[in-house]
């Protein structure tokens, strides 16, 4: 099936490892030029590496960049129209809140800012700096890649929870604003996704509960209806999808890639 995708321009956020890198690896796939970007030098350069030697047809711009910060996202968006000319779709994916100190009397306002300045500010700010041009050339897609907590809370991630049930809100928000431009924007709730950062929490909850990242993660696929952990690809095939011509007639919608959990908590 063609996907409409071809020389298509895609750039993804936080993509030098993780659920970013496979979702540049799968557009690349379907015929997409890339902007991949993300905080840490050298896996951006593995990343990139791997794509091109992987994709050779397609041409692929590395940029190392924090885009919790204005600069290097005025930055990023800058150097990829410089290079394209264009930019097609954008999937916003970055790291949300810590997994320290979620016990809610124990965060101060502080705690609270960093993270809307994060994640939150991230997300609007780039859908911002990519908007106007899309509405311009009367095509585009805006994939929001936002946890599950935003919709099933958490106890362990109160300050991802409520950043991610605003996303969801300026989601649908942006979406109705946009629509008459052919400028379609969802998102995707992933669940418990096989991740180098899944790890990383497995590791620091472990530590706090004097167990094993084993013995965490046993507990969490019991809460998993499927009974396993997800796959990044799993994830990956619906963001290609939702950037496609066969996605046309979606927009403002966020869908669940967790196994079941949400289809079955009440």
């Amino acid at each position: 099936m063609d996907l409409g995708l071809k020389n298509k321009v895609a750039l993804v956020t936080g993509s030098s490892a993780g659920i970013g890198f496979t979702i540049a690896e799968k557009l690349a796939e379907e015929g997409c030029n890339l902007i991949i970007c993300g905080r840490n030098s050298q896996q951006l350069q593995e990343a990139y590496q791997s794509l091109i030697q992987t994709y050779p047809s397609q041409q692929v711009l590395s940029l190392s960049a924090d885009v919790h910060q204005a600069e290097d996202s005025e930055r990023l968006v800058q150097e990829s129209l410089k290079k394209y000319g264009r930019i097609d779709i954008l999937v916003n994916n970055s790291e949300g809140a810590n997994f320290t100190e979620n016990l809610i009397e124990n965060l101060s306002d502080e705690d609270w800012l960093t993270v809307f300045q994060g994640k939150l500010m991230g997300y609007i700010r780039l859908t911002n700096l990519v908007l106007p041009r899309m509405k311009q050339q009367q095509w585009g897609r805006i994939i929001n890649i936002i946890g599950t907590s935003g919709k099933e809370p958490s106890p362990r991630l109160v300050k991802s929870g409520v950043v991610n049930a605003a996303l969801m809100n300026f989601t649908k928000s942006v979406a109705r604003q946009s629509a008459t431009s052919c400028v379609l924007i969802n998102s995707i709730n992933p669940g418990i996704i096989d991740t180098p950062r899944h790890r990383e929490y497995l590791q620091i909850y472990a530590e706090k509960e004097g167990t094993t990242p084993d013995i965490i993660r046993q507990e969490i696929i019991k809460s998993i209806p499927m009974n396993r952990i997800g796959r990044s690809e799993e994830l990956a095939n619906l963001a290609v999808f939702l950037a496609s011509e066969c996605a046309s007639y979606m927009t403002g919608i966020t869908i669940p890639v967790d196994g079941g959990i949400s289809a079955s908590a009440f």
